[in-house]
């Protein structure tokens, strides 16, 4: 009788993982990427064969890699027989250079797929795989982006395959401060010329009881101004998170005209605030606007603007208005004109609006594709958390003993910590991210959404 053996498996090789140099990286195995942690790299010295990482239950494997080039901007990598979890994810060849590339034989279970450039799509209920990524300094021609936690591998983790990475700019010299008012930003003198953060808080040209901080009945928050951000082209925050209950009313500072209002990618519902000195204040991820403001654009201090949210790429963080002051003495720099704006909210009056003075919600149409999709998910959270009919009229009236408090946990002040660290973002995908994994990571993400941080709060 004829008999038939099974080969054995193969036997794999740990592959060694470093931290994301600074410097270019030409082509690579892997980058994984983990919010508040820093970024590890799977290099490729020469050629292997069956490989795997991490040693104890890994979840990448390859038969086999190889590349060829030296330059940083010409090095080429292959790799063959690549798996992602025990077979969630295959593909047959991964083939890139300089992170941009081409993917064969993918597969979701063993099913065949076809994914096109920039589109996304979902992995069972606990990953969204993207065909052409790029975060940062990063990029690669198939990433996976967990939104929960998967074979001990923390949510928020991002799986580059077949990665480049640029250099990490280097801080220009700077040359020393000479005047004596510090209205005046520091600039390079020498060396490359990257905006870096601003070390002047001029005085804005009005008392600081002229202002009013940006969130009723205040908010948590902590010096972010600098920190690291790599979904900033400068790489660096140009303001502070103010954390506070999703739905918070968010009010004007100054009196002062509002231009321009609506959608961006990173800030979601966003506006601008010019006072009558000249200085600009941004607001961004807020969940919808008041609808007098899309009618009438002079607005006066305390007076509503919208409602705090988590659009844009806040959208799997907990909700809270990134706030931004741009002084008129720096207007020449545009947006790196930004200064730490800690300072100026540590004295402002924080007010608390009575519930008959909070308008109804107004909401615009996002971009069509996932955008559109969180910044629904968003309105229906802004819904529920104001007590809202569908068309925005109120059914009962928000008082303050309703209010939620701001929540106080060492897993906040961690998430802040991890803020300051972020080496990577979840990347802009074409197509609409299916319902199942939508309310599933919303699921997730309202539980975290409890973790505000709150090691500064303001409050009357």
């Amino acid at each position: 009788p004829t008999t038939t053996t099974t080969p054995p498996p193969p036997t794999y090789a740990t592959l060694g993982a470093t931290r994301l140099p600074l410097g270019c990286v030409g082509a690579g195995i892997a980058a994984i990427a983990t919010t508040g942690r820093a970024t590890l790299v799977l290099p490729l010295l020469s050629a292997i064969g069956a490989s795997a990482y991490p040693g104890s239950r890994p979840f990448l494997t390859l038969g086999s890699a190889g590349a060829s080039g030296s330059g940083c901007s010409s090095r080429s990598i292959t790799l063959r027989n690549v798996s992602l979890f025990g077979g969630a994810v295959t593909a047959g060849t991964v083939s890139a250079t300089d992170g941009r590339g081409s993917v064969f034989g993918l597969r979701l279970g063993g099913s065949a797929v076809s994914l096109g450039l920039g589109q996304t799509i979902a992995v069972g209920s606990w990953g969204l795989l993207t065909r052409g990524a790029k975060s940062g300094r990063i990029s690669a021609p198939l990433a996976l982006r967990l939104v929960q936690t998967h074979s001990s591998v923390p949510a928020g983790t991002t799986i580059y395959l077949g990665f480049a990475a640029i250099a990490k700019p280097r801080p220009p010299v700077v040359a020393p401060v000479r005047h004596h008012h510090h209205h005046r930003p520091t600039r390079p003198s020498s060396g490359p010329s990257v905006p870096q953060p601003l070390n002047s808080t001029p005085w804005l040209g009005f008392k600081a009881s002229h202002y009013v901080f940006p969130v009723d009945h205040g908010a948590s928050y902590v010096d972010t101004y600098g920190a690291g951000r790599s979904d900033i082209y400068d790489g660096w925050h140009h303001g502070d998170d103010l954390f506070a209950p999703l739905g918070t009313p968010i009010v004007a500072v100054a009196d002062g005209t509002l231009s321009p209002i609506g959608w961006n990618a990173i800030g979601g519902w966003r506006l601008w605030l010019t006072d009558d000195k000249g200085n600009s204040f941004y607001y961004a991820h807020l969940a919808g606007y008041s609808r007098r403001i899309l009618h009438h654009r002079h607005v006066t201090a305390g007076q509503v603007l919208g409602f705090l949210g988590r659009t844009g790429d806040a959208f799997t963080t907990p909700p809270h208005l990134h706030f931004e002051v741009h002084p008129h003495q720096f207007v020449q720099l545009g947006y790196d004109g930004a200064v730490n704006p800690t300072t100026y909210l540590q004295s402002w009056r924080v007010e608390t609006l009575p519930a008959s003075q909070i308008p109804a919600a107004a909401r615009l149409q996002a971009p069509a594709g996932a955008p559109s999709q969180e910044a629904a998910v968003v309105w229906g959270e802004l819904l529920r958390a104001r007590h809202l009919m569908p068309d925005g009229q109120p059914l009962v009236a928000l008082s303050r003993s309703v209010r939620r408090p701001f929540p106080a946990t060492e897993e906040a002040a961690a998430y802040v910590d991890a803020r300051r660290l972020a080496s990577s973002r979840y990347p802009s995908s074409a197509s609409p991210w299916p319902s199942v994994v939508l309310g599933l990571a919303l699921a997730a993400l309202a539980a975290a959404s409890s973790f505000a941080v709150v090691r500064r709060r303001r409050s009357i």
